[in-house]
């Protein structure tokens, strides 16, 4: 808050909150009064001003109040006012603070409730937390999931108020890897740390030098169904556990 003394007994204020900055005039001899007190000032880079009765013993007035999200100087000021407890023509100005927004940090992948887990052949559970705002509130969160760790061909879908998305349309013995991002006044923030895992397959078989997973499902009219392993055991075929 500041004050600037006018007159014999009149104050100018800035007021701020931190969200909300207020302009008052007051006066302390309960014999001024004036029917058209003249203001003036600049708040958000835009004038502003008005004309307003004060009668006898007013006290103080409030005379206008803005949101200001910014950093910057606004003003306040009289014009003459013909009584010798607000006095004449005055103005001043104080400089307003306000911390610079980012966008949000990413959220967060790992640790304390959050990666993958609920891990099926075609299903399994990616859980994200939304950590710093970056000074602004965040308005959106989004996920995407790929067989590629590149994430190429990949879109960004909408995330859940909890941050925990299950997906059950999944091929078994595949790789997923996933990845979250959040928004706000700013914009998006850089995408989260990758994790990633591997839906549950029926073996593994090793293909030009390299082991790779099978799978004991098959996909049947869009649905995947497990299949049946049998083996051979003196001479009779059994099923395989």
């Amino acid at each position: 808050m500041a004050d600037h003394g006018v007159g014999s007994a009149g104050t100018l204020t800035i007021a701020d909150d931190g969200t909300t900055v207020s302009f008052y005039v007051s006066c302390s001899d309960p014999a001024t009064n004036t029917g058209g007190y003249s203001w003036f000032g600049t708040v958000n880079g835009s004038p502003v001003g008005g004309t307003v009765s004060l009668g006898a013993g007013f006290g103080t007035r409030l005379l206008g109040s803005w949101t200001v999200t910014e950093s910057q100087t606004v003003t306040l000021g009289q014009d003459a006012t013909g009584t010798s407890g607000l006095g004449g023509s005055a103005s001043f100005s104080e400089w307003i603070s306000r911390a610079s927004a980012s966008v949000p940090d990413p959220p967060r992948v790992t640790g304390s409730s959050a990666g993958l887990d609920q891990i099926t052949a075609t299903g399994m559970r990616f859980r994200y937390r939304l950590t710093g705002d970056g000074g602004s509130t965040i308005t959106d969160h989004q996920y995407r999931v790929s067989t590629r760790a590149d994430f190429v061909g990949a879109s960004w879908v909408n995330g859940t108020p909890s941050g925990d998305i299950i997906r059950n349309d999944l091929d078994p013995g595949t790789t997923y890897y996933w990845q979250a991002r959040a928004k706000n006044a700013i914009g998006w923030s850089a995408p989260s740390d990758v994790v990633s895992a591997t839906t549950i397959g029926g073996g593994r078989l090793r293909v030009a030098g390299v082991w790779k997973n099978t799978s004991r499902w098959m996909k049947v009219s869009g649905t995947w169904k497990r299949t049946t392993r049998w083996v051979k055991v003196a001479g009779v075929w059994k099923r395989a556990r």
